[in-house]
Order: structure tokens, then sequence, then C-alpha cells
């Protein structure tokens, strides 16, 4: 994640497409929990304007994995094993860790302010 000050909302920290993605997993698993796979993630964006390569979206999945935001499980399919991506946290949860994330490393840099 990059936290860029002249944009707005989840955008600040995300590409167009990023965003979108996150909002739509989140909205998703509103009430149920519900996986996405990458080729899932892929096909929903190919109909908005913030389409990208399926290879985008995975890198991104999978960072998102490594930041906290998402978790996987492995399902056995078609070709051998896939990642099938569920939200860690919720958007009020996510929110939170990054004010956390920001806070915290503002303290770091700047300890006497």
């Amino acid at each position: 994640m990059k936290f860029d000050t002249s944009m707005k909302g989840l955008h600040t920290l995300f590409k167009p497409y990023q965003a979108k993605l996150l909002e739509w997993i989140w909205e998703l698993n509103g009430n149920d929990t519900v996986g996405v796979k990458s080729n899932r993630a892929h096909k929903y964006l190919h109909n908005t304007p913030e389409k990208k390569s399926r290879a985008s979206v995975i890198i991104f999945l999978d960072n998102m994995v490594e930041e906290g935001v998402l978790t996987y499980e492995l399902k056995t399919g078609k070709g051998g094993y896939h990642r099938v991506y569920y939200p860690k946290m919720n958007r009020k949860q996510f929110s939170q860790y990054v004010v956390d994330t920001i806070t915290n490393k503002l303290r770091e840099v700047f300890p006497d302010g």
C-alpha cells in the first residue's frame, strides 16, 4: 500500500482496480463467507473500466494476503491447486488497521513529535 494524499477514499491507498476488487470482496462477504478465485475476480473487473490482466489481479490478491487483509485456502481443481481468497478483516477492521499502521509509522519516524 502507498499513501497518496491527493486521492480520496480507498484510492488514497490503492489503484482504482484494486480498490474496486477489495470493495467487491467485502460486499460479497457481508452476510456469508464467500471465497473468490482469481479467475472470478478477473472476470468481475473485465466488465468495468478498471479491467486488468489476470496476472495483475493475482499479484494484488497475493499482496493483500501478505499485508494480512485477505487470507486464502488451497482447493483442488482443474490443473491442480488454486487459491480461494477470503477477507481476513472487514471494511471497518481494515480502516482501523490502516490508521494504526500509519500512526505507528509516523511515531517511529517522528519520535519527538
